[in-house]
């Protein structure tokens, strides 16, 4: 005797699939948060590129200013750390080296349910 089983994916799925975005949305959100402390300012356009150029929930973070590649590998640019203390080449590498704990923990809550 056979037994046959049924599984229907499509509620499992669809349920987890929320949380896998709203987790992606609050990383991606958290990530140009946690960063623009450390991204050099001069009169805010990189720090408000990062916004611009990133669609929450792509899981892909882009600064899309013309001259942001150059900062964030601190080629030929020098800056001033008047308005961002903090402010460094790498911001993102700086941020997670701070926040990472953090991210994982929201990014658990939230697939969880919570």
């Amino acid at each position: 005797m056979g037994y046959k089983f049924v599984i229907h994916t499509d509620a499992c799925c669809d349920r987890f699939h929320k949380n896998y975005i709203k987790a992606q949305k609050f990383l991606d959100s958290e990530v140009l948060r946690c960063s623009a402390p450390y991204v050099p300012m001069r009169t805010g356009a990189l720090m408000r590129s990062g916004n611009l150029g990133t669609t929450l929930g792509s899981g892909k973070v882009v600064y899309n200013a013309p001259y942001a590649k150059r900062q964030y590998y601190g080629l030929g640019f020098s800056f001033s750390k008047d308005k961002h203390p903090q402010a460094c080449a790498q911001w993102f590498e700086k941020a997670k080296a701070v926040f990472l704990d953090d991210w994982i923990k929201g990014v658990q809550r939230i697939i969880r349910g919570g």
